[in-house]
């Protein structure tokens, strides 16, 4: 196997190179991301056409902040092939009440997930999910990039948001991880923003738009950009968020006008079905609950539904 500098690892290469689980023992989470980006086939055992793929601690041994435990990866070479929500990776961006959802659905699903959050509030559960936590800021662009560093991703999604009281977030921390993502190389892109942004902004009555005024505005900023990005994105936007089980009843449309109500689990499904599909690529859709309608929405008659089958 072709040494590597300042990276401790070991790898069964005939286990690997065949698409079978390896692992690799490693100092630190940053040697193992040198060594992917220096030699992505490891050694000669990977053979043309696969990639590497680490994506699951064996131990919870492994802290952003602590660059001496060691610890093991799961890892395997795995032939290139159409990206798919059980052999895909997936940065999902935020760690609120949506982000959860879909790192729960994604992990859930066969994805190898990593979770970029804040603070390590849900570390027990990502980790017991299978998935990796990476603490950062979406306001530092730095940490996000080493997040995107840490294994080739195909696709981020951002959930991020800051609320009336910090609107920089919705819009320059989006956009931070949009430039971040595109200079990693990922393709695909799902952002979260919500009705009300843009053309949606008739579904709202007044009395939300003096409330919610400056972080539709930043909200907007993020969309325009990401437009612009060149990469492979669709945006969703979600109507007024609840908390709970999915309902199943979640839909998708193009239609600007629409608004409704639709819980964070029903949001994270419609991600599931639209991550990797074609269809949905630079599309702006709404997502709300076909039977949770909110004036001036009575009806769906005449909306077009975005098909997900």
């Amino acid at each position: 196997m072709a040494a590597i500098a300042a990276c401790k690892f070991s790898i069964s290469t005939t286990a690997a190179a065949a698409g079978n689980e390896s692992t690799i023992q490693a100092q630190n989470r940053r040697c193992v991301s040198k060594a992917c980006k220096s030699d992505i086939k490891f050694s000669e055992g990977f053979q043309s056409g696969h990639r590497f793929r680490a994506y699951q601690v064996r131990r919870n041994t492994v802290y952003p902040r602590i660059n001496s435990r060691p610890f093991m990866l799961k890892v395997k070479s795995q032939l290139e092939e159409d990206v798919t929500i059980d052999n895909s990776t997936v940065l999902v961006v935020g760690g609120g009440g949506t982000g959860m959802e879909v790192v729960r659905a994604l992990a859930k699903a066969g994805s190898w997930v990593t979770a970029f959050q804040r603070g390590d509030k849900f570390r027990k559960e990502v980790e017991g999910l299978g998935a990796m936590l990476a603490i950062g800021d979406v306001m530092n662009p730095s940490t996000i990039e080493k997040a995107l560093g840490s294994n080739t991703f195909d696709a981020v999604v951002c959930t991020v948001g800051g609320g009336i009281k910090n609107t920089e977030v919705d819009k320059d921390g989006c956009i931070n991880v949009m430039r971040a993502a595109k200079n990693a190389g990922v393709k695909r892109f799902i952002l979260v923003s919500s009705i009300g942004v843009g053309d949606s902004l008739k579904a709202i009555n007044e009395q939300t738009l003096q409330v919610l005024k400056l972080v539709l505005e930043a909200k907007y900023v993020a969309e325009e950009e990401l437009k612009s990005s060149g990469l492979a994105y669709t945006i969703l936007r979600p109507g007024g968020l609840l908390t709970g089980p999915a309902s199943g009843k979640g839909i998708l449309t193009e239609d600007s006008s629409v608004l409704g109500l639709i819980t964070r689990a029903d949001v994270a499904s419609l991600i599931m079905q639209i991550l990797f599909k074609k269809e949905a690529e630079c599309k702006t859709l709404s997502a709300i609950d076909s039977e949770k309608l909110q004036p001036p929405t009575t009806s769906l008659e005449g909306v077009q539904i975005f098909p997900l089958t």
